[in-house]
């Protein structure tokens, strides 16, 4: 009966919490190279109709900064990250959409999942922030292989300037920062 015990406690309390951490990281396409696109890359066009109804492009340059953020509602990382991400976004929205004067246009890509489980998941949590959900990930290996959540901040020229990943989770912080040294590169 105790070893009973201590194997349910092994699998309950060590064994499951790592496997909540496999939608973070991606461990299900082992062996493969993660980063595709690097800070200096140009970034990978595409379009994409957000849940507000707006369009989002990399194709356009000269429009000021790009925020592309991939995440998976079941990681953890990404529950800690969106919220910060929600809090940049408003503060955003609070200066018509533009910081040191400088436009920033900004999304949240679900790395493998539907509209539906992703807006079911905002209206639970009060998030507001435009995202897209394609329910694969032909849009997120153009990026990277593994690990969400991912962060690219993208100049006026289409290059990459900062990528931030999960470690550490970025913070509202970080996020202005990134920004503020891409509307300037």
């Amino acid at each position: 009966m105790k070893t009973l015990l201590n194997s349910l406690f092994v699998i309950f309390f060590l064994i499951a919490p790592c496997a909540s951490v496999v939608s973070c990281i991606g461990e299900d396409e082992p062996n493969q190279q993660v980063e595709v696109v690097q800070v200096g890359d140009r970034v990978p066009e595409f379009e994409v109709l957000l849940s507000d109804g707006r369009r989002f492009s990399t194709k356009i340059l000269g429009e000021g900064v790009k925020i592309i953020v991939f995440f998976d509602t079941g990681c953890s990382d990404c529950q800690a990250f969106l919220p910060e991400y929600q809090a940049f976004v408003d503060e955003l929205r609070l200066q018509d959409d533009k910081m040191e004067g400088v436009s920033v246009q900004y999304c949240a890509l679900a790395r493998d999942e539907s509209m539906a489980s992703v807006k079911d998941y905002w209206v639970k949590h009060g998030l507001t922030l435009p995202y897209y959900a394609s329910g694969g990930r032909n849009l997120y290996h153009r990026f990277a292989r593994a690990v969400v959540p991912r962060v690219y901040v993208v100049n006026s020229r289409g290059v990459v300037r900062a990528r931030l990943t999960d470690n550490p989770v970025p913070t509202r912080e970080v996020l202005r920062q990134a920004v503020k040294a891409a509307v300037w590169q």
